[in-house]
């Protein structure tokens, strides 16, 4: 849903000197698959003058961007476009998602749209009723609202299962288009005049006529603003969107219900709205900071908030759905083209939490242990539950680990031997339920260098000419190394000079050999130096030989 005004609204509204706001009907759609929350570029050319909203049907997301409607599947994945259409204003998709409808006023007509060819199938005649901008579908009726002209505005209907669909007028002599929604047997129609009493009126359409039933009065009388419209489902609940934030009203009795996200002490502007369909959960999408919050219908309570991706400027959301446990947001930066499909998975779902906490340091290939904490909501035990463990390297790369074991209250315990030095991070998630929200925490430890050491071992005293084999051993700790080390060795001969004997690589057990023939009498020095790596640090040693001439 939209939270924004249409271009001949915008015209209205200037000579009207007030804010006028619309909003679509939020259809079912089926569940998406696990996937981390997404961003698509819908790859569309849009400035702010063009209209965008985005409905739900079926597996597939539709969204309107100027001269088009692009469809993309529930995980975000762009699936193709529906262009050279005539400025698209409204939008709503069939539950199943096998055809959407567009409304465009440009035209005076609305289209249905095949969602699985990406083609227009029908175009429905309005020039009677001409500008259509606004649409709900409810069951097989679709209701219109229309205007150009002041006093030319109404809304009609038409059964769409019908071989030719023709509009009949059920509301006349309005000031321009409405907005509106409809559910079941109401019809909710945001009077398009600001100067009128009442923000919205309630229409009874069971015998298909629209016959007056109440009016809701809602916000601030001051504010003389035109709110979105959302109902649930069931017909039972009316959401109104304002700037500052949402009021829920009960239909049978159009009594106000409570408040949703309006704070005078935290900045923020409402800039898209969308009511789950099972009239559960209320989705509202803010500009100047405050990102998406969800909040409980029946209670009011914020249920999960999450910040805009950041830039610079700062994107707005333009309109909302809910399809399943996901939101979409359609996400518009000032200054670009670009037109984004924003998804946060599961966040209609209830919430979990996964602490995590690790030891101040720890060193390379020794054991280090992490504990933690999965916490699920009040009055639900945690019980066995497992956890994907994963580690990540200084260089970059990452491991997924063994699976970890909640305790029955929800602690557990995570050891592992770090394989280098440096900062190593560590993520523990739960992939959630079909309730609740999966979670994940990550720590990061400051992992030092292993102690190296190194012996060497052979003759001290040689004939010369004879050969020399020296064996050492290198550790890494108290184990082998780990890294395919080498060695460098360095030969200090009796005169005063040094020969470099060049590098021998360490053997998997840490062992090595070194080999040599000395020529001169005198004593020799076989310095050996490990320089260190990124898991152990460096280490030496040094074997001290005597040349001598004739026998030993």
């Amino acid at each position: 849903m939209r939270f924004s005004p249409s271009k001949r609204a915008r015209r209205l509204i200037a000579l009207m000197g007030s804010m006028t706001m619309t909003a679509g009907l939020v259809v079912a759609a089926a569940p998406a698959g696990s996937a981390a929350d997404s961003m698509t570029d819908l790859g569309v050319r849009f400035s702010i003058g063009d209209h965008s909203e985005v409905v739900t049907g079926g597996d597939k997301v539709f969204v309107t961007a100027g001269d088009r409607v692009v469809v993309t599947d529930t995980e975000g994945v762009l699936l193709g476009a529906v262009t050279g259409l005539a400025g698209v204003e409204g939008l709503v998709a069939a539950p199943d998602g096998a055809h959407a409808y567009a409304a465009l006023p440009g035209s005076h007509e609305v289209v249905e749209i095949d969602a699985a060819a990406l083609a227009v199938t029908r175009r429905i005649d309005f020039t009677a009723y001409p500008c259509p901008t606004d649409l709900a579908l409810s069951g097989e009726t679709l209701w219109t609202a229309h205007g150009c002209e002041w006093f030319t505005g109404g809304v009609t209907r038409l059964d769409v299962s019908a071989p030719a669909p023709q509009p009949v007028a059920v509301v006349t002599g309005q000031a321009t288009a409405p907005t509106i929604a409809a559910a079941g047997n109401t019809l909710l129609l945001g009077a398009p005049d600001a100067a009128a009493v009442a923000d919205v009126l309630v229409y009874d359409v069971s015998a298909g006529s629209a016959t007056l039933r109440g009016e809701i009065d809602g916000d601030s009388p001051a504010t003389n603003s035109r709110p979105g419209l959302a109902i649930t489902q069931d017909g039972s609940t009316a959401v109104l969107a304002f700037s500052s934030g949402f009021e829920s009203w009960d239909l049978a009795s159009l009594t106000k219900l409570r408040d949703y996200g309006k704070d005078s002490g935290v900045l923020g502007q409402v800039g898209g709205f969308a009511v789950s369909p099972d009239g559960d959960h209320l989705a509202g999408g803010w500009w100047l900071g405050r990102g998406v919050e969800l909040y409980d219908v029946a209670t009011g309570a914020i249920t999960y908030t999450q910040k805009v991706p950041s830039g610079w400027p700062t994107p707005k959301i333009l309109a909302m759905v809910i399809a399943g446990n996901d939101v979409f947001s359609v996400l518009y930066t000032s200054g670009t083209t670009n037109l984004r499909l924003w998804r946060l998975e599961d966040a209609t779902l209830l919430p979990s939490a996964v602490t995590l906490s690790a030891p101040e340091g720890a060193t390379a290939l020794e054991p280090l242990t992490l504990t933690g904490r999965l916490t699920l909501p009040e009055g639900m035990a945690p019980g066995l539950r497992s956890l994907a463990v994963t580690r990540r390297l200084p260089d970059g790369t990452s491991t997924a680990l063994f699976h970890a074991k909640t305790r029955t209250d929800g602690t557990f315990t995570i050891s592992d031997t770090p394989p280098t030095a440096g900062t190593v991070g560590y993520d523990v998630s739960w992939r959630g339920s079909t309730t609740v929200r999966g979670s994940t925490a990550s720590v990061s430890v400051d992992v030092v260098r292993q102690s190296a050491s190194l012996t060497l071992t052979g003759r001290t005293d040689l004939v010369i000419g004879n050969g020399l084999r020296i064996l050492g051993t290198l550790k890494f700790g108290d184990q082998a190394p780990t890294t395919g080390p080498s060695v460098t060795v360095i030969r200090a001969n009796p005169d005063g000079t040094s020969t470099e004997l060049g590098t021998v690589q360490v053997s998997e057990t840490g062992g090595f050999k070194i080999s040599d023939r000395p020529v001169q009498e005198g004593e020799y020095i076989y310095s050996v130096e490990f320089l260190g790596d990124d898991v152990a640090a460096g280490a030496s040693d040094a074997l001290f030989v005597t040349v001598r001439a004739g026998n030993v």
